[in-house]
């Protein structure tokens, strides 16, 4: 039996994330996960892996505003209800979805305080109320799914088992050890073995139930201090993840995207008991999709 050590929401991507004692579960995740994000006025969505420096940004809420803090203290105070606007086309690397612009007190602010891309100014959406962005139908067959702005999947699950066995093989390579922040999940589990999120195909405990669908290839966002938003060591902890062997593919893996199956509306809580279950002999097959904005 597992134990959930610890709560995450990443309520804009790619910026600081909130540690919680409780999360309502969601169809789409944890409530309030990533479900603003961050685009070039062409739509183009962008996350650390662009600026890293968005890590700095830390995320807030009060009764009636998304707050946003840039590290100089300049605040954006974004009301949680407001006119509906127009839904905008955006795309998520393969998957089309939709939008809704807050507005220009918003670009600015995020323009002066990451600057342009490219030449062009930032803006900051929204997911809309009437939500259809569905995870990948070739992931998941016959069962639907949505999620709102996370690269692909709406939860993410990962162990304190994992990172330190990771931790253990950076420390043997005379590499630093890394926190678990830089996976940036939604879930942490204590009490396994490591990689057991791989071995298991759900996860079940108080009404809920997540399937854990597929192994999450990382990418360069791992390098990144999720404090400074510095890259702290290039390559790492990427090139030691590519040594491990817990899955059927070569790439560096860490932590276990999931889906929804029962239990949406229910609270989870820091100190739940959980249980992995429905073993299975190896990990599952993969796809190009890396979850960690």
């Amino acid at each position: 039996m597992a134990e959930i050590t610890a709560l995450n929401i990443y309520p804009v991507k790619s910026l600081g994330g909130i540690a919680l004692e409780t999360a309502e579960l969601t169809e789409e995740g944890l409530a309030l996960d990533r479900r603003w994000m961050v685009t070039t006025a062409s739509g183009r969505f962008i996350t650390q892996r662009e600026l890293p420096m968005m890590a700095t940004l830390e995320v807030h809420f009060d009764a009636s505003h998304l707050i946003l803090c840039a590290p100089d203290r300049r605040h954006l105070f974004v009301p949680l209800t407001r006119p509906t606007g127009p839904a905008e086309p955006l795309r998520i690397f393969r998957d089309h979805c939709a939008g809704v612009d807050e507005g220009e007190e918003a670009a600015a602010w995020l323009t002066g305080v990451l600057g342009c891309w490219h030449g062009e100014s930032l803006r900051l959406k929204r997911v809309p109320s009437d939500n259809h962005r569905l995870v990948d139908p070739q992931r998941l067959g016959s069962l639907e799914a949505r999620t709102g702005f996370a690269d692909g999947f709406p939860l993410l699950v990962t162990t304190t088992a994992s990172l330190e066995d990771l931790n253990r093989r950076l420390a043997a390579g005379e590499h630093r050890p890394v926190p678990m922040a830089r996976f940036r999940p939604n879930i942490v589990l204590g009490g396994t073995r490591p990689f057991a999120e791989h071995y298991h195909q759900h996860l079940v405990g108080s009404g809920v139930t997540l399937w854990l669908c597929k192994p999450c290839q990382r990418c360069r966002v791992t390098t990144v201090d999720q404090c400074s938003g510095d890259i702290v060591e290039a390559g790492e902890p990427l090139d030691t993840l590519l040594g491990y062997h817990h899955t059927d593919r070569a790439g560096a893996f860490f932590g276990e995207n999931a889906v929804v199956l029962e239990g949406s509306g229910c609270q989870l809580r820091v100190g739940d008991r959980i249980e992995l279950t429905a073993p299975r002999e190896s990990g599952v097959g993969l796809d190009t999709c890396a979850t960690s904005g």
